[in-house]
């Protein structure tokens, strides 16, 4: 089995506890401490005074932590540096009197994303909302994962701090389904550069609640992914996607913002987060304009997770519509969305039938206008129909293809907005056809 790096838990509630089985428990020695020498980890949550568990790296025979209270005091230094093993906790600023508690926290773990990554705003507010996403994963009917692009060095960076900030995190060294036997629940932090399409959509598949691994039972996860600098593998179903190359002129990472007492403070405070709005995120009203049915799934999950924080959740829906419309030009070159479009415009033509040769034809026209020689035969455009919703039958003698009776049309219109989206859609919109002339009356109704 591909090797644990490490384990963490915070939280008080049993169903985020990873559970290992006894024979697959993590190593000591973790991959990116915390600090030199020594590993935190939250115990409880419900005394006056955080109880924190010490390991320290050297320790071989002897696994029972050392319990320690953190309290304020002065910071000791050792040649000079903070001391870590003894720095006491450092409270994170209080929310201001009339801004949004939320707001604040999203900020505090902005800050510490990109004080550690050097990774752009954008890119460190779109990290931390992922990051707190997973202290509420129990409640998403779609729980979205982050697939990391980008330099190795970087990418573990990224990695080494969402260990800090999310719920119950696992650092992974690759990923295979067999790894999912000893896991019950866990923030899956891997580095698997190498990820083939399989792998790939056994993730994807994971983001979908409810969806087993029949060896393995009913699992729970948030994941985050690194797949190398140039993979063949460019989207995972319900992920966001960032590159962790930071700027060229960034700042030297800021070792204030690791310090154990400010994460464990953290830590602390986002869990507080959880107890005090579970019952407002499962309802899970947000529900912004303007992106696609798989965007709004992500956008659902991370924004209803943004309590009482209107500002906070515009940002979020801002820095959402890029990565949707990058996704669907990806999607809208693709020869299913060849095969859609072409369906369509058949459509608008008026015939009770159309045949799979014909559909064939009008991909090859568009094909041969793009400069491309490639050319699809029949059959190979009867295989795409059916993958995108659109199965043909035996229309005569002279072949299959679809009947174009009302549910087919407004069938073959909802599968040419999700592959070309509905701009490209209202560009094309057919006069004489009454699907697209009601659209456009509801839309001048509004």
């Amino acid at each position: 089995m591909t090797e644990l790096f490490q384990n963490s838990q915070l939280t008080a509630e049993e169903d985020l506890q990873p559970t290992l089985a006894p024979d697959e428990a993590a190593h000591d020695a973790p991959a990116f401490p915390a600090g030199p020498g020594m590993q935190p980890t939250l115990e409880s949550s419900d005394s006056s005074e955080t109880q924190v568990s010490i390991r320290t790296a050297t320790e071989s025979t002897d696994t029972s932590p050392l319990t320690v209270n953190i309290k304020s005091g002065p910071v000791e230094k050792v040649d000079g540096q903070p001391n870590e093993e003894c720095t006491p906790r450092q409270p994170l600023p209080a929310p201001p009197e009339n801004g949004s508690v939320t707001g604040e926290l999203h900020t505090q773990i902005k800050r510490i994303i990109a004080g550690r990554t050097g990774l752009p705003d954008n890119v460190s507010g779109l990290v931390a909302f992922w990051a707190i996403s997973t202290w509420f994963r129990d409640l998403f009917p779609v729980i979205p994962g982050l697939t990391i692009t980008g330099p190795a060095h970087e990418a573990m960076v990224v990695l080494s701090v969402l260990y800090d900030l999310c719920t119950t995190p696992i650092l992974l060294a690759g990923f295979r389904r067999a790894d999912l036997k000893g896991l019950r629940y866990g923030t899956l932090l891997i580095s698997e550069p190498n990820l083939d399409k399989r792998t790939a959509a056994l993730l994807g598949n994971l983001t979908n609640r409810g969806f087993i691994a029949v060896e393995q039972g009913y699992r729970q996860y948030s994941w985050a992914v690194y797949i190398g600098e140039d993979s063949s593998i460019k989207r995972i179903q319900h992920s966001l996607c960032i590159d962790a190359g930071a700027r060229p002129h960034a700042k030297p990472p800021d070792a204030g913002q690791s310090l154990p007492g400010t994460i464990e403070t953290l830590r602390k405070r986002l869990l507080e987060y959880r107890k005090g709005n579970l019952e407002e995120v499962r309802r899970l009203k947000f529900n912004p304009c303007g992106l696609s049915l798989e965007a709004h799934s992500i956008a659902n999950a991370l924004g209803s997770c943004l309590v009482d924080a209107p500002q906070v959740q515009t940002e979020l829906a801002a820095l959402l519509r890029p990565q949707d419309q990058e996704r669907i030009a990806d999607r809208s070159n693709s020869i299913d969305a060849l095969v859609a479009g072409a369906a369509l415009t058949l459509c608008h033509q008026g015939k009770d039938q159309v045949f799979v040769k014909a559909i064939a034809a009008e991909v090859n026209r568009l094909l041969e206008a793009r400069g491309e020689t490639l050319q699809y035969s029949p059959e190979k455009v009867g295989h795409r129909l059916s993958k995108v919703g659109l199965h043909t039958c035996r229309l005569s003698h002279a072949g299959n293809g679809l009947f174009l009776d009302q549910p087919t049309r407004i069938r073959i219109h909802e599968v040419a907005a999700a592959y070309l989206g509905e701009d490209s859609i209202e560009k094309d919109e057919n006069l004489h056809c009454p699907l697209c002339t009601q659209n456009q009356c509801l839309k001048e109704a509004m």
